[in-house]
């Protein structure tokens, strides 16, 4: 059976890397301008239990996704703040995903409001 729990370590490490990776995102420490151009929101970072990997959800406004390859392309800008700023003895392999929570939630929502399935609720 496979441990779903996370550790308060992970979600304090998690927590963590969230507010200094939307730090740097705000800060605007990037060369890529596709990546200055979005309004980018990180929604979750989820951390492994050995605190090497982490995978960084995010979203952005428009919820276009062509902005996640430049994120992975330009993620020792991360790790270099990363390193700086947290006192970890290993800095996490980042990896960022879109997060389709929200896209999820509309699809629900959608179906919800629909004549059908209202007359059954």
């Amino acid at each position: 059976m496979k441990k779903n729990i996370k550790s308060q370590r992970q979600l304090r490490v998690g927590q963590q890397l969230k507010h200094l990776i939307s730090e740097v995102i705000i800060m605007g420490d990037f060369q890529s301008e596709k990546v200055r151009e979005t309004l980018i929101t990180v929604t979750e970072v989820n951390v492994s239990p050995d605190l090497k990997k982490a995978t960084v959800f995010v979203v952005s406004r428009d919820n276009k996704k062509n902005f996640i390859k430049n994120l992975n392309k330009k993620k020792f800008v991360f790790k270099k703040e990363i390193a700086k700023k947290l006192n970890l003895r290993f800095v996490p392999n980042l990896s960022f995903s879109f997060d389709n929570t929200f896209e999820y939630a509309n699809k629900i929502e959608k179906i919800l409001n629909e004549p059908k399935v209202l007359k059954d609720l």
